[in-house]
């Protein structure tokens, strides 16, 4: 049911020995023409400033890459120096909409992980529209929060049937290591295309109130029925759990109870195959070590297992523990943040990084899911 076909890299620096130039946090939209687009960080290294949106482009189904450069100028509009992550949606107007967060970096020795703390440096959320097929871009705009903490938009918006743009975000720490909002999984539903946003409702949230909603990831399946999958890790326990997921059956204005998945992964993705069924994605940091796809059925709120396979394997690459602290964390990831993106038929094309011979590097595998 689940077959790879081949693997490309998307990214990998050719010119190592010149420049530190690694590649990370894959994003895939495909464009009406059949062009793909990727949108990828690229920096010296995983918390450095000059890390920052590249573009890369596909005309052949992924099997080459071209690299088009930066999304934007990013001192444009600002005067200090940030660190931006962006992910890209098409919209049924044929614009591309491009969705995320940046760090503020007043101290370039500073990472952006606090070790004294346990925060993460002050940020903006932002927004970015391209109405040339991602060629250009316009200068990154901040999306207004309610929760003084910095919204974790990791994962690109979906666009549903009734119109409304949807995304979804976790909550990082202030720098200072607090977290006044407390931890659940913040809903941004903006009703004009992107022009504005509102980040007041919730998709997921623990009863124990301090379990995170990290790399979420939303698809919509038929017209108003959600599924969000993310990175849940006990903050009072300092504990890894395995991912959850909700569903909602009306656009996202109310959401199921979370959902135990039962598979021990932290980054994770998914997108709709047909009926019941989703084809997901998962990084297994601990147990066997690498990225798993997935054929699932979600039929009555259930998670049904039916079909899995390693598309990677992680051998030499360290587990991530529990019992760590956001900048262990950071300092041990290793590979992470897949996607997937459907070319045509049977065949869908899976993303994600890794560092490996010390360099980060984006990799793709090419899928044919049979059902």
């Amino acid at each position: 049911m689940i077959k790879v076909i081949d693997e490309i890299d998307i990214y990998d620096n050719p010119k190592p020995q010149v420049h530190s130039r690694h590649g990370i946090f894959p994003g895939l939209v495909k464009l009406p023409s059949g062009e793909l687009v990727a949108l990828f960080v690229q920096g010296e290294a995983f918390e450095s400033p000059n890390m920052t949106t590249m573009v890369s482009r596909s005309q052949d189904s992924g099997k080459s890459w071209q690299l088009q450069g930066p999304l934007h100028d990013k001192f444009t509009g600002t005067d200090i120096e940030t660190s931006d992550c962006f992910k890209a949606t098409l919209l049924r107007d044929g614009r591309l909409v491009a969705v995320g967060y940046r760090f503020h970096r007043h101290d370039p020795e500073q990472g952006i992980s606090i070790e004294e703390t346990g925060g993460v440096l002050p940020g903006d959320d932002i927004v970015s529209f391209s109405e040339d097929e991602g060629k250009t871009w316009t200068i990154p705009q901040i999306i207004p929060r309610s929760t003084p903490e910095l919204q974790e938009i990791s994962g690109p918006c979906v666009e549903t049937q009734s119109g409304d743009l949807l995304a979804v975000a976790g909550i990082f720490n202030m720098p200072d290591g607090t977290n006044p909002s407390g931890q659940y999984g913040v809903l941004l539903r903006s009703k004009d295309k992107g022009k504005t946003w509102d980040d007041r409702s919730r998709f997921f949230e623990m009863s124990s109130g301090q379990v995170t909603a990290w790399e979420s990831r939303i698809c919509e399946m038929q017209a108003g029925r959600l599924v969000v999958i993310t990175w849940a890790y006990d903050l009072s326990a300092n504990k890894h759990l395995p991912n959850y997921v909700v569903l909602s059956h009306d656009n996202g204005l109310s959401w199921s109870p979370p959902i135990n998945t039962g598979h021990l992964a932290q980054a994770s993705n998914l997108t709709w195959l047909r009926d019941d069924l989703l084809l997901t994605i998962h990084c297994h940091r601990e147990g066997d070590l690498g990225v798993c796809v997935r054929i699932v059925d979600v039929s009555k709120n259930q998670w049904k297992l039916l079909e899995e396979k390693f598309i990677w394997k992680a051998s030499d690459v360290a587990a991530t523990e529990s019992g760590q602290i956001i900048h262990e964390m950071f300092q041990s990831l290793r590979f992470g943040q897949p996607s997937l993106l459907h070319l045509k038929d049977e065949t869908f094309l899976a993303a994600y990084w890794t560092i490996e011979e010390g360099q980060g590097r984006i990799r793709s595998h090419r899928l044919e899911i049979s059902i």
